[in-house]
């Protein structure tokens, strides 16, 4: 092989493989050892003159390689056949020579072509490798080299890699010693470093000592942990408010206020506040991923997230929903001068009102009615069409009939339809019967619309219209004709009109038909001669269709009928055929479905008319696919049309009307409501109430939702967000108006039934919506009740109009609203509107613990500090009176109460509850016990507070008659270990406040030293006894201090011990 620095390497491998060829009679094992030349020459050897004897000429390549020599396989071969001639088989010495020749005389060759071929190419290099010394070593002088240049390269523990030489010689040239500075790295790393011992505290035989430096050891550790609490709190509020993205939080705060439009959110975080979203985490360290909404009330979770919003016209459904359109019409409709948006919002207001109180008497009422009289008095930007939907919707559900009052039977009721619209199989009966009747209603209104339409223009135009005769349908619609034919505008200039004694006849049948007169119109057909005898098949096929109820001919008529529609549309002549003929033969025979449009003049009312007129509801088995046009199908078509004509954000001035008028025609009410709520928003939520309340809207979960108003169940079929929508209707005038706001929220209860779970977690909804209006308005005595000074129970709103919130009876109302009211309350602090709702509760025993919460925080605080002060009770406002205003019925109920003196207020209710034995015995002895020491100590405090010289023994007496403090031990210290012992047993808030009870006993007596010096005050008996008797009392005060040191709050003790040293105690 080519070796190192231009030397080459040749090993015997080939010369022991060519060895074999010769030495076949070697049967014994011989060691072959290969020879190794190192040639500094590059000229070929001599040839030699015998083979036997001499070398095989050694070829020497341009690279240096150097064949091996034959002389060692000679005198390999003669040693071996002299050392077992007996054992190996004789040779004849010619069949060696005559084969060795051809095989060396190869290898010649092969040297010589390869010689000629590398010469000049490897000239250049053997001349440059030429002046290298010649190195002759041995095999173990190699391996011993060989072993030596891998230790240097590698070291045991490190590993080698290529390149790492270099480096080394590399930097022991700069005069670095990589091995060294290893070594001494590694020393460095695996010595231990020293660990700080504090010296171990010498035992000290004093104990007073010992516990010193326990209590110092003690309080240093509190301080630290408190500073480290303290800075990790600061630490996380940096974080928090570092973290803002002030441009963000300016696009929120100006969307919050309906300054910009809201941008659509894709997903809502229940976390989020109204200016972005919260950072803060739950005491657990995590977000809490469960809806505020559906959580249990009793915890801190219900205060995170409100369903109604917060109050302030900044906030509605459109803000929630974030509907852009409707956010920038919000900038100017729900300002303060739209006088005209809110006389709107009050009608509809008390239309609810009269709508929940008709309900709670269970009695019909015709909301479609109510509503749409709202609409017709309020000038408001709403186009026409709107009001229009409500007379549609009422032709769809029949309300025309119902009254005012009454229960009798054919009416229309509350959630009549649900069962049908809510029914998931297409075939039913239910399905197909109001699938039926929505076709019907919609066809039936537009007939009537436009036969009121025709009347105004006949009576506004007499002479052109000449209506002559008696005013019935047939003149009407003639008079009609006459007018349109007057003013050229029947037909096309290129169509012609066929006339039958000088009348449009084919024109007045279809008008007539238009209008829905289909009876008169078979009559005129029959009377008609003229008719007769021009299409005498066309009497049979006007009398089928009028005569049947469905308005289908029947299989045999359907095919005459299609077959020469179809003749006279392909076959004959053009604009030869009256366009009204074919009008009537394709809407009686329901020709040529695939074109369902009209040749003659007409409007959009006019086209969707015609759809209604060529549908039919009826059992797919019972009709050819061909045939098959029901409501299915108009849905379809309303859908192409909105989305070629009525894209969002493409409405031009009152143009939305009339593709929310198709869609409420086609039974879309979802999408009708969603596409309406961002252009009207009043009229769209009001729309969905009459809805509801009839039965026709899928309501969807609104924690699933989320700020979706408009989702599809996985069948694909619409469902609105209900609970969000009447929700968030209320925050402008819930606090002016909160009577109005309950209505409102009454009203998500309205889809109760719906199956499963979901009609219970509406019902949930609704009693949480109210829960927090409750909490938020504070109008506990209007909304949930009152209680009189006698004892009396006033029911609120929300009582009364219980059953419409599936609440029947009174402890139902308690469990489901006013309790769980009254534990937000209790929760957010609010003690005046916790101990009235846990009174209107009737849980009496939460009250008293209520009162002992409140009297312990008011005696612990420092002497001379403010008092706590109570949120005083809104009072209870009775009917309105002549001028308009809310009466307030002075002094008759708990609310009235309007104090913000807890102790006052408990007062007031241990007054009440003492006169009424029944609850008096509901509380626990304890809770008791604890009220009225509480109390007493509450008192003695202001006496205490009033700095009265004359007050402190008084003081003393009654902190004494508690019986919590060895007051009369006279230095008896089994008596005062007594008192300590019962001290353990206290209620934890009574022995909270006794740590301040105790330093006001030490001031009264310092107090009242000073007063018995100074000779102010006469105490009946000398002033050493009465200075005696202070100051065993202030003894035995102490001794019972360091007898429960331990359950005495640290600041306290303190001071105990400085007041102690005043009076003279040690």
């Amino acid at each position: 092989m080519s070796g190192l620095g231009g030397f080459s390497l040749n090993l015997g491998d080939n010369a022991n493989k060519k060895r074999s060829m010769f030495d076949t009679t070697t049967s014994g094992p011989s060691l072959n050892l290969p020879s190794f030349s190192f040639s500094q020459s590059t000229q070929p050897a001599s040839q030699p003159a015998s083979l036997a004897s001499n070398q095989n000429p050694t070829q020497t390549n341009s690279g240096g390689l150097n064949l091996p020599s034959l002389n060692s396989f000679s005198a390999q071969q003669n040693q071996s056949q002299a050392q077992a001639p007996a054992q190996s088989t004789q040779q004849k010495p010619g069949e060696a020579i005559k084969e060795s020749p051809a095989y060396f005389n190869t290898l010649l060759e092969r040297g010589k072509k390869r010689s000629h071929r590398d010469t000049k190419l490897g000239s250049d290099l053997n001349a440059r490798l030429g002046r290298l010394p010649g190195i002759s070593l041995g095999l173990a002088d190699l391996t011993r080299r060989a072993q030596e240049i891998g230790g240097r390269g590698s070291r045991p523990g490190t590993p080698d890699r290529a390149g790492q030489n270099q480096g080394h010689h590399i930097l022991a040239g700069s005069g670095v010693q990589p091995w060294k500075a290893l070594r001494e790295f590694q020393q460095s790393t695996t010595s231990e470093a020293p660990i700080y011992v504090p010296p171990l505290d010498s035992f000290d035989p004093d104990n007073a000592k010992y516990i010193q430096g326990l209590q110092d050891r003690g309080r240093e550790a509190m301080i630290q942990e408190s500073l480290d609490r303290v800075n990790r709190e600061v630490d996380e509020y940096i974080e928090e408010s570092l973290a803002i993205n002030f441009d963000e939080q300016r696009q929120r705060i100006m969307e919050h206020f309906g300054l910009i439009p809201k941008e659509n959110q894709q997903d809502s975080d229940p976390n989020s506040g109204s200016f972005g979203r919260s950072t803060r985490r739950t005491p657990n360290g995590l977000k809490d991923s469960t809806p505020s909404g559906m959580r249990s009330m009793f915890g801190r979770s219900g205060l995170e997230k409100s369903l109604i919003g917060t109050p302030g016209t900044a906030t509605s459904t459109t803000n929630f929903f974030g509907d852009q359109a409707a956010g920038n019409a919000s900038i100017f409709v729900r300002g303060a001068e739209d006088r005209f948006l809110r006389d709107k919002e009050q009608q509809f207001a008390e239309k609810v009102k009269q709508l929940n109180h008709a309900r709670d008497r269970r009695q019909a009422y015709p909301i479609l009615n109510a509503f749409v009289e709202v609409e017709d008095k309020a000038s408001g930007q709403e186009p026409q069409q709107v009001r229009q939907s409500y007379y549609a919707l009422r032709e769809i559900v029949g309300e025309g009939a119902t009254r005012l009052t009454g229960t009798e039977d054919g009416i229309v009721k509350e959630r009549q339809y649900a069962s049908a619209y809510l029914d998931e199989s297409p075939r039913s009966a239910k399905a197909l019967q109001l699938r039926k009747r929505i076709v019907d209603g919609s066809r039936r209104y537009l007939e009537k619309l436009f036969f009121d339409h025709l009347v105004e223009i006949v009576n506004k135009n007499p002479k052109e219209s000449q209506p002559g005769g008696q005013p019935d349908v047939l003149n009407r619609v003639a008079a009609y004709v006459r007018l349109r034919g007057a003013r050229k505008d029947l037909a096309q200039d290129d169509q012609e009109l066929q006339q039958f004694n000088g009348e449009f006849s084919w024109a007045l049948i279809f008008y007539l038909l238009r209008c829905g007169f289909v009876d008169e119109a078979a009559s005129y057909v029959s009377k008609n001669e003229n008719l007769k005898s021009a299409d005498p098949r066309f009497v049979t096929y006007m009398s089928a269709y009028s005569r049947s109820p469905d308005r289908r001919l029947d299989r045999r008529l359907q095919e005459m009928i299609n077959g020469e529609y179809q003749q006279r549309s392909r076959y004959g002549p053009d604009n030869s055929i009256d366009p009204y003929r074919m009008a009537c033969y394709k809407i009686i025979g329901r020709c040529d479905l695939t074109r369902r449009n009209l040749d003659i003049p007409h409007g959009v009312d006019d086209f969707i008319w015609l759809q209604f007129a060529l549908a039919r509801e009826v059992d797919r088995s019972e009709e050819m696919s061909a045939d098959a046009f029901g409501l299915e199908q108009i849905c379809e078509t309303v859908e192409e049309i909105g989305q070629k004509h009525f894209q969002k954000g493409n409405e031009s001035g009152g143009g939305y009307g009339t593709f929310f008028f198709m869609q409420i025609l086609a039974g879309m009410f979802e999408k009708a409501v969603t596409y309406l709520h961002s252009l009207a928003p009043v009229s769209a939520i009001h729309f969905a109430i009459a809805l509801a309340f009839y039965g026709l809207l899928r309501i969807s979960d609104a924690a699933v939702a989320g700020n979706e108003l408009l989702t599809f169940t996985t069948t694909q079929q619409p469902q609105l967000n209900f609970v969000p929508l009447i929700a968030y209707y209320t925050p402008p005038f819930r606090t002016a108006d909160p009577l109005a706001a309950v209505h409102y929220l009454i009203l998500i209860s309205l889809n109760a039934d719906l199956p499963g779970t979901l009609g219970s977690i509406q019902t949930n909804y609704c009693h949480e919506t109210l829960r927090q209006l409750c909490l938020e308005t504070r109008e506990y005595a209007l909304l949930l009740g009152d209680m009189k000074a006698d004892g009396e129970r006033i029911p609120g709103v929300i009582e009364k109009l219980g059953r419409l919130i599936q609440l029947d009876t009174h402890q139902d109302f308690l469990r489901a609203v006013t309790t769980q009211a009254a534990a937000l309350a209790d929760e957010r602090g609010q003690i005046s509107d916790a101990v009235l709702l846990y009174h209107l509760s009737e849980d009496y025993e939460a009250v008293i613990q209520i009162f002992n919460r409140a009297l312990a925080d008011a005696v612990t605080i420092d002497l001379g500090d403010s008092p706590l002060e109570l949120l005083p009770l809104k009072p209870r406002s009775t009917s309105q009176n002549g001028t308009g205003e809310a009466s307030v019925d002075t002094g008759s109920s708990l609310s009235l109460v309007s104090t913000t003196d807890v102790l006052q207020l408990s007062l007031h209710f241990g007054q009440l509850y003492s006169r009424h034995g029944n609850i008096w015995n509901l509380i626990s002895s304890k809770t008791r016990t604890t009220f009225g020491a509480l109390r007493d100590l509450c008192q003695a405090r202001r006496k205490l507070e009033a700095q009265n010289s004359n007050v402190y023994t008084s003081v003393i007496d009654d902190i004494a008659g508690l019986d919590i403090f060895p007051l009369k031990a006279n230095g008896s210290i089994p008596a005062i270990r007594s008192s300590a012992t019962t001290f353990a047993s206290l209620d934890p808030l009574l022995a909270r406040a006794a740590g301040s009870a105790l330093l006001w006993c030490l001031i009264c007596i310092s107090n009242s030293r000073e007063s018995i010096e100074s000779g102010a005050w006469d105490y009946g008996r000398s002033k050493e006894e009465s200075k005696t008797q202070l100051n065993n009392m202030a003894k035995d005060l102490m001794v019972f201090a360091g007898m429960v040191r331990y359950r005495l709050p640290s600041k306290v003790f303190d001071m105990l011990a400085q007041a102690g040293g005043e009076v003279g105690a040690y």
